[in-house]
């Protein structure tokens, strides 16, 4: 293309591009420029003169065609305002300086392994096909506030997607389809306060890694795919999810690996996937009991590692009891997979000792075994096994020889049960060592803390 093919308003938007002013073209006559001339421009086709910084700043017009700059330096920032493109934007493969769309309506946008110096803005903009920035490198931050996306399947696709500052998706960014950040590397905040995520995709984020601060307020709950927001192998220093309303999909958190996790019980997934999900602290730790009804969101049932790492956050906040209380929980779902008999059996562990994590209830049945013994054995006194050197009968003594697994008072080796307390005495004898056993785990649990 040369100078002599621009029209009349390609022209006088190419002479405000040589000297960096805006082109404003609402209410001119021919408001319309050639997707073609923008390209003529942006390459060499526009001189600055000295003092003058040349940049494409271009207001109001209709963009005919595609506006196309594929793999070349791009030396001219690109401002677009209220500006509707018929054609795809691409700068596939491009190093570009800045690129600003504001309340724009394209049909697609390609930065595919470009590169960008400074900030990506494409706000209050709707697109109605493809976003896509898979494995481009932004210096700066890429901001999305108020854009609306609809593209068919996959709305915003963004794969080994590298921002070295924030992705800020808020207040109005709304996406139809799919939202993928797959292996994606966000140095600063990732947020997605206020936004809508609907349609026939999902959101994921697989494998990406955020030294910063991953934001999650949701508005209008408008989560309508079957997997909502996908942060698989997701790796954060702070994830916040604190949407307005429940989501109506799936959150699926396997292997994320987090700082801080911020979220609050009224507005969590209808279910959720944390196994593998690992963090060193949660914002609110008195919520124990809500805590337990989100291990529970799994569908899939019981896994021991979620409980495992509850419980592991409690200790490190010095709430020994809160942790005990997470296993015995742990316990108790792993029980309703099991087989009837298995049930009963849990059943009874958790009635007497808790599954081990309720020592004083162990201890109380002890005492209760305890006082029964010595009552039963008061009234029927055992037979001495040699009665001229038996020891004089003490009945306490007797029964705590009985339930104590270890020690030896000398009570039980010098009389023998008759009758029907034969039957007690085993009981006696099995059932102390159960119990003691679980006190002085507990017991030696706490010496080792101390």
């Amino acid at each position: 293309m040369e100078w002599t093919d621009l029209t009349d308003t390609e022209r006088a938007v190419a002479a405000m591009c040589a000297t960096g002013s805006e082109a404003d073209v609402v209410g001119w006559t021919d408001p319309a420029v050639r997707g073609e001339a923008l390209r003529f421009m942006l390459l060499g086709g526009v001189t600055a003169q000295p003092g003058d910084r040349a940049e494409l700043r271009l207001s109001g017009a209709r963009v005919q065609g595609a506006f196309e700059v594929e793999f070349t330096e791009v030396d001219v920032p690109v401002t677009l305002k209220r500006c509707t493109v018929d054609g795809p934007i691409s700068f596939y493969g491009s190093h570009l300086r800045r690129l600003t769309l504001d309340d724009c309506e394209f049909a697609e946008l390609y930065l595919s392994d470009a590169t960008i110096d400074g900030t990506v803005a494409v706000r209050g903009s709707t697109s109605t096909g493809l976003v896509s920035f898979a494995g481009a490198t932004i210096g700066g931050s890429l901001v999305m506030r108020g854009t609306h996306l609809a593209g068919p399947g996959i709305a915003f696709d963004g794969p080994s997607l590298r921002v070295r500052r924030d992705l800020i998706a808020d207040y109005g960014f709304t996406c139809r389809g799919a939202l993928r950040l797959d292996r994606a590397e966000i140095n600063g905040i990732l947020t997605l306060e206020g936004a809508v995520l609907d349609g026939c995709g999902d959101a994921a984020a697989s494998s990406l890694r955020m030294p910063g601060i991953a934001r999650g307020g949701l508005d209008d709950g408008e989560w309508s795919t079957s997997v909502a927001f996908s942060g698989r192998h997701l790796s954060a220093r702070e994830l916040i999810l604190l949407p307005a309303q429940p989501p109506g999909g799936l959150f699926d958190l396997r292997h994320a690996k987090l700082g801080l996790l911020r979220d609050t019980p009224p507005t969590w997934p209808p279910a959720l996937r944390i196994d593998g999900l690992s963090y060193e602290a949660l914002a609110d730790v008195d919520e124990r009991d809500a805590r337990l009804r989100w291990l529970r969101l799994d569908p899939r049932g019981f896994r021991p590692q979620p409980y495992a790492q509850l419980a592991q956050v409690y200790r490190a906040a010095g709430r020994d009891e809160d942790a005990r209380s997470v296993l015995l929980a742990g316990e108790r779902h792993r029980r309703d997979a099991l087989s009837r008999p298995g049930r009963w059996w849990g059943r009874l562990q958790d009635a007497t000792v808790g599954y081990g994590y309720r020592p004083v209830r162990a201890a109380a049945w002890l005492a209760a075994l305890f006082t029964v013994g010595t009552i039963v054995f008061l009234w029927y006194e055992p037979r001495a096994a040699d009665p001229g050197k038996a020891p004089h009968f003490v009945a306490p003594v007797y029964t705590l020889d009985l339930i104590l697994p270890v020690g030896d008072f000398g009570q039980q080796s010098a009389y023998h049960p008759r009758g029907a307390t034969v039957w007690l005495a085993y009981t006696l004898i099995v059932a102390g060592l159960i119990l003691a056993t679980t006190v002085a785990a507990a017991a030696t649990r706490r010496l080792r803390r101390t």
